[in-house]
């Protein structure tokens, strides 16, 4: 099953942890998983969980134009994207959940 996930809360937000522990639980279980991150979430690039996602095989992806208007710089494994790839994740998943 491939599994797509919209994050649009700051780090600091329970959500954060909740999508962590969704991407987890699905990767464990053998599924695919697409995160994409924009407005506030964004900065949950920085995270180190994020990064361990990474490392599991989550795809993830962060909206650039967020992430320019917060003068971000870019972490690396992570794809600077647009609404496009939100878009394709959404259409080529078997289920997409939101957290806003």
């Amino acid at each position: 099953m491939k599994l797509g996930i919209l994050l649009t809360t700051s780090p600091e937000n329970e959500n954060t942890n909740t999508v962590i522990a969704i991407s987890r639980a699905a990767k464990e279980a053998g599924h695919e998983v697409s995160v994409f991150l924009m407005y506030d979430s964004v900065y949950n690039a920085y995270k180190k969980e994020f990064a361990e996602l990474i490392d599991k095989g989550v795809s993830i992806a962060v909206c650039a134009l967020n992430v320019e208007q917060r003068k971000m710089s870019r972490v690396p494994g992570i794809l600077f994207g647009s609404q496009y790839d939100n878009a394709c994740i959404a259409s080529n998943v078997d289920r997409f959940i939101s957290f806003g």
